[in-house]
């Protein structure tokens, strides 16, 4: 089977596609991660209204920070969204750094004479 040529066009589409899942899904893990309150709620609602004062800013800068610790965690480059929390001035003054390196993942080996059995 030979190698088909893909349109580079075709390839930008499901990168962008790609890129704002990945988006939706740090939007999602932010929002458990800081028990945000469920949209239309009461406190929803509240927040939302906060968003232009001082509290407000604070707020969206500290969750800005935590998503971008869970994309960094992922191993998703955190630049772009630092990036645009500071042209936003959210992130006033804070420096874009380069991403942490990947934590390595420990896998047990089902091999091993010290793997205890459980039944």
């Amino acid at each position: 089977m030979g190698a088909r040529e893909v349109p580079p066009e075709s390839i930008a589409e499901a990168a962008e596609a790609v890129a704002e899942k990945i988006d939706v899904l740090l939007e999602r893990a932010t929002d458990a991660v800081l028990g945000a309150p469920p949209p239309g709620s009461e406190a929803w609602q509240q927040a939302w209204v906060a968003r232009d004062t001082d509290a407000g800013r604070t707020e969206l800068a500290h969750r800005t920070r935590v998503k971008t610790a869970i994309a960094a965690a992922a191993g998703v480059d955190p630049r772009p969204e630092l990036e645009r929390a500071r042209r936003a001035g959210i992130l006033v003054g804070e420096a874009v750094a380069e991403p942490p390196g990947k934590p390595k993942r420990r896998r047990r080996s089902g091999n091993g004479d010290d793997q205890l059995s459980m039944w």
